[in-house]
């Protein structure tokens, strides 16, 4: 019995994608302008597979389990149609998937340090001492995490000790976290061809109990400094010679996961918020320093994470389930594959919380005034058709601002960002700031600068003024609904106990820490939505 098989190829924006090659039954061809494909299949295989490709996307696979029209089958970035003897499959691509992963021994790791360029050509994977028989990235220890919370008041109401020092200045409360209990962290990239725009992006993914896709993807998107001073070749290569590490990955590793402590501060909260982090070569983030780039980006990890059954309860599997479950495990292999007659969709992007440290705050003004890409929207945006007004989604989803000790004076002034930032917060009424600086980046007095922005941020007034002020030191928080404002000597957070977790470094490094903390604990972002 013949059977008419079409395939509707469409990208994360749901648009048609011409040009690329379907395989099925023994038969190929191009998909048209319209994205589609379609064969007559006389004698369908046993087990069809349907075979996906385009140069500028990953490759996806569609095993059927039987009958292509009642069986179920493996990639959740497939939806099937069935009308008789005809099938229709729609095929959603994208353009993030793992890294290329490799376990090197000392000796190998050696001799590509001898090498040009001292690139494995891949991110490196380690034996955690937790679970030996698991590959995990490297650096990654998967211990537990005893990690110090801030309340949502911040600084306590009764004056702290004159020998108070770190986490003891703050108000606060000790949770332990266990990461690889309740979420995977994956190191993304686009498509291996793709030469316009080399980008590397963190991803962490908390687990989730919904059995169903759930109905969005909140996302906490990260700007760190920028990369210009580093010497490792982007984005695998290693440096120092006699302690061999990865110093892009270190990056990422380091702000998530071991010293700053970001996943783990939403974690303790049981948020469902995606925490993503690209990471670029110098200052070149290309399309992703604006807003159309940061939802197309956005869109992306929610496909690769659909990809991976993530979005639901149905990719959520002990640490320890297969030798790779710790180093981006990847659905795309058969031997991991979840089979399925409905997956459901991906989630659209949800609410957003966009932050930067330091220089990475110059990122962050970029995302909040520019909108349109320049690199090619049709890879890198997010096109405007069928009635869709991406500009619009955008505005809608960019909920919150958190300035970790963002370096204004050495982004373009103070002024300049104030002006921005009351254009910003003033557009509607539920957008959130929450700001954070140490003395040393010369923060204005929210209570005493005239300019306008700071009545706007305001608002209604303040449901919160506390400082504290012990010898030497002061730190104050004013804080409404939708404004946080938290401005501390730089001597308030210089250092403190070697036992704190996260650990207080200078007020600089120390203050996004305790940003980040706060802001985690009071946003709106990664909440279960009502009735969810």
């Amino acid at each position: 019995m013949a059977l008419t098989c079409t395939v509707l190829v469409r990208d994360v924006n749901g648009l048609p994608i011409a040009n690329a090659l379907v395989t099925l039954g023994g038969t190929s061809g191009g998909t048209d302008a319209a994205g589609r494909f379609s064969t007559v299949l006389a004698s369908p295989p046993p087990i069809p597979l349907i075979v996906v490709a385009h140069p500028a996307y990953v490759t996806e696979h569609i095993a059927v389990a039987g009958d292509l029209r009642t069986e179920p089958w493996n990639n959740a970035l497939a939806q099937r149609a069935v009308a008789g003897d005809d099938v229709t499959f729609t095929v959603t691509l994208g353009r993030l998937d793992t890294c290329p992963v490799v376990e090197l021994d000392a000796e190998q790791i050696k001799a590509v340090m001898r090498q040009p360029g001292r690139d494995p050509h891949a991110a490196l994977l380690w034996r955690p001492p937790k679970y030996p028989a698991v590959r995990a990235y490297t650096g990654h220890w998967n211990d537990q995490l005893d990690c110090y919370v801030a309340e949502d008041d911040l600084l306590p109401a009764t004056p702290v000790a004159d020998t108070a020092r770190g986490w003891a200045q703050f108000h606060h409360r000790l949770v332990k976290v266990q990461v690889d209990a309740l979420g995977r962290f994956y190191w993304l990239r686009y498509p291996a061809p793709q030469t316009d725009q080399m980008l590397t992006v963190a991803v962490f993914s908390p687990n989730l109990a919904r059995p169903r896709p759930v109905s969005r993807l909140d996302f906490a998107l990260f700007y760190s400094p920028n990369t210009s001073s580093y010497t490792a070749t982007y984005p695998y290569g290693l440096i120092n010679r006699d302690s061999p590490f990865q110093q892009y990955f270190d990056l990422g590793k380091k702000y998530l996961l071991d010293e700053f402590y970001f996943v783990a501060q939403l974690l303790a909260r049981r948020s469902r918020a995606i925490t993503v982090m690209p990471i670029a070569h110098g200052t070149d983030l290309g399309p992703l320093v604006t807003g159309e780039g940061a939802l197309r980006l956005l869109r992306e990890v929610a496909a690769f994470l659909h990809r991976q059954c993530r979005t639901s309860s149905a990719g959520v599997r002990p640490p320890a389930d297969n030798p790779d479950e710790l180093c981006g495990p990847n659905l795309r292999s058969l031997a991991r594959a979840v089979f399925s007659t409905d997956f459901g969709d991906v989630p659209p992007v949800g609410a957003v919380a966009v932050s930067g440290f330091s220089t990475g705050i110059a990122p962050v003004k970029q995302v909040m005034k520019t909108f349109p890409v320049t690199q090619g929207t049709t890879l890198w945006g997010v096109p405007s058709t069928g009635g869709t007004d991406a500009l619009r989604v955008w505005n809608t989803a960019f909920r919150e601002l958190w300035d970790l000790d963002g370096f204004h004076p050495d982004t373009g002034g103070w002024k300049a960002y104030q002006q921005l930032l009351r254009t910003w917060f003033t557009f509607d009424g539920t957008r959130v700031v929450r700001s954070y600086h140490s003395s040393g980046r010369v923060p204005p007095d929210p209570l005493a600068d005239p300019d306008p922005v700071w009545k706007d941020l305001r608002g209604a007034g303040l449901t919160l003024d506390r400082q504290q002020t012990p010898p030497g030191r002061w730190a104050r928080i004013l804080q409404n609904a939708r404004w946080t404002s938290v401005r501390m000597s730089d001597s308030y957070v210089d250092y403190g106990p070697g036992g704190d977790r996260p650990v207080f470094l200078d007020a600089h490094h120390t203050t996004p820490r305790i940003g980040f903390s706060h802001a985690a604990g009071i946003t709106g972002i990664g909440k279960v939505p009502p009735g969810e």
